[in-house]
């Protein structure tokens, strides 16, 4: 997950009550070479996105002796890893941290110029407080995070043009989630067409089969609407579900390389280097797909899967968001480059590498890129953006008719043209 300045977003999960505990002592000098030697040792650029990182460890550290909290130690690092512009890099503070901070539960973007409700999670105080989706809110949406269990005063317009206050508690929530969340449905909007519409909000552990289980009751729809908005990505189990999208057999498709192979290589992989690369089939979990590279020297290809032939026939038009990101935004890579399915809706995140965890003690977690990816054409993926084919703005109006423009678009896109297009 990204931060950006148009959004504030946190769903009810949990509420913790009482006085906040003083952050215990920390000694950010020896946090600070954990974690720029974890970048050091670990990030799968050797050129470091031309940054010079002896340099940037140098020019940091000396930054640290003003450092005397959290905050400001996170802040400092955010500046350091920013340097490297890459998505999937981040530092997060002991749970216990006075800088953790947290939201209302409720996203806010701009429409048509103001921060505006475009989601508020029903189980959220937001919601039984009174904000509802169109609802705009009167003041900074970076007023509303602040300690867990405080309150946010904000001041809104809803959408029958009346101004109130709301005293709204801030709430915190678990992510990832525990299982991908995957929906699926069938509509009929004329006599003789079936269409199916698939919701990904995941590709994690487990992915693999629920493809499986979608495909098989949506096989017979003549088209299908697969909607990635705010997918926030997962590992290789998309490619399940893309192939069946894709040509019959075995296709190389992405190429996942971390550092010690693009060491040895010496220069960004070639199509050719691509699609010779160490074959993998079937990684469909996170262990599979870090056993994979491990055990072929910091490369894995990994392939369509064959699936014994069950290909879908119909048409695929795809919604994806400036939420759509990692392996969402993977796998609209994968449709994109090897399909002709149709996209639908705004620009993708730009998130695209494969980061990995890393522990540094007391509760300091540092997310690092550890793999590129390439696609089989010798593309280097790296927080490459999918531009849609439809763009689709949203507007207040919108949000407070409870209306989905991307999806009207796309069932719009099916009624004009319900065969498949080569």
């Amino acid at each position: 997950m990204t931060k950006r300045s148009a959004v504030a977003w946190v769903i009810a999960a949990g509420l913790l009550c009482g006085a906040a505990k003083p952050e215990p002592a920390t000694d950010y000098a020896a946090l600070f070479e954990r974690v720029w030697s974890s970048v050091d040792q670990n990030y799968y650029d050797p050129g470091f996105h031309g940054v010079d990182w002896q340099d940037a460890g140098r020019r940091y550290r000396a930054q640290l002796r003003p450092v005397r909290d959290d905050a400001a130690f996170k802040a400092l690092i955010a500046r350091m890893l920013g340097e490297l512009k890459s998505s999937h890099t981040s530092l997060s503070a002991p749970s216990k941290s006075g800088d953790q901070r947290r939201g209302i539960g409720a996203r806010f973007e701009l429409v048509d110029g103001v921060q505006t409700a475009v989601d508020v999670s029903p189980l959220s105080p937001a919601w039984r407080h009174g904000l509802r989706p169109g609802d705009q809110l009167l003041g900074s949406s970076d007023e509303l995070p602040g300690p867990l269990g405080s309150s946010a005063e904000l001041a809104i317009r809803d959408c029958a043009g009346s101004e109130r206050r709301l005293n709204v508690e801030r709430v915190a929530m678990g992510w990832p989630p525990e299982h991908p969340g995957w929906r699926w449905t069938r509509y009929t909007p004329r006599s003789g067409l079936a269409v199916g519409y698939l919701r990904v909000d995941r590709f994690d552990d487990g992915a693999a089969a629920l493809a499986d289980q979608a495909m098989n009751e949506l096989a017979d729809t003549q088209a299908l609407i697969v909607d990635l908005r705010r997918n926030s990505g997962g590992n290789t189990s998309a490619l399940r579900l893309a192939s069946y999208f894709m040509p019959a057999g075995e296709t190389p498709v992405l190429g996942l390389f971390a550092r010690p192979y693009l060491q040895k290589l010496g220069h960004a992989p070639s199509a050719d280097e691509v699609r010779a690369g160490p074959k993998v089939v079937g990684a469909y979990t996170d262990e599979a797909v870090f056993k994979a590279v491990s055990e072929h020297g910091g490369a894995a290809v990994f392939h369509s899967d064959a699936l014994d032939g069950r290909r879908y026939a119909g048409r695929v038009l795809v919604l994806i968001d400036h939420e759509t990101a990692s392996s969402g935004e993977g796998f609209a890579w994968v449709l994109r480059l090897h399909t002709p399915a149709r996209f639908i809706g705004r620009a993708s995140a730009g998130e695209l590498l494969s980061g990995e965890r890393f522990a540094l003690g007391q509760g300091w977690n540092l997310t690092v890129p550890v793999h590129g990816l390439w696609g089989a054409d010798g593309r280097d993926f790296a927080d490459q953006a999918v531009q849609p084919d439809q763009a689709v703005a949203w507007t207040r109006a919108d949000y407070c008719g409870g209306r989905d423009p991307d999806l009207e678009a796309a069932m719009a896109n099916v009624l004009q043209n319900p065969a498949v297009t080569e």
